[in-house]
């Protein structure tokens, strides 16, 4: 199977070209000490990482998403899809991508 749930903020603005709308979503981990979640003594909050995640709409989803704005927090239904490429020097690039298949908007 392969299935990807997400529930973040949108980062930026959402960019479309054609019937396709791109997202990056931001979602927090608990940072673990022990087994446990601490308190960063620096900032006063729980310690947690931050992970970026480019999400890709098509279609009716697709005008759906470009509405959105930065900052807005959405759920995403999707599955993970893995590309290559080569750039201009020569070299293969790997990319990362979740195809989403739905979107609730919060």
């Amino acid at each position: 199977m392969n299935n990807v749930n997400l529930a973040g903020r949108v980062v930026k603005d959402p960019e479309t070209r054609g019937s396709v709308t791109t997202l990056i979503v931001a979602t927090d981990r608990l940072k673990l000490k022990d087994g446990k979640s601490y308190v960063d003594e620096a900032t006063g909050y729980t310690a947690k990482d931050t992970e970026f995640h480019k999400v890709t709409c098509f279609n009716g989803l697709s005008r759906s998403a470009a509405s959105r704005k930065k900052g807005d927090v959405v759920a995403i239904t999707g599955s993970l899809h893995y590309s290559s490429w080569e750039d201009r020097d020569g070299v293969t690039r790997y990319g990362c991508e979740i195809w989403a298949d739905k979107i609730d908007f919060f």
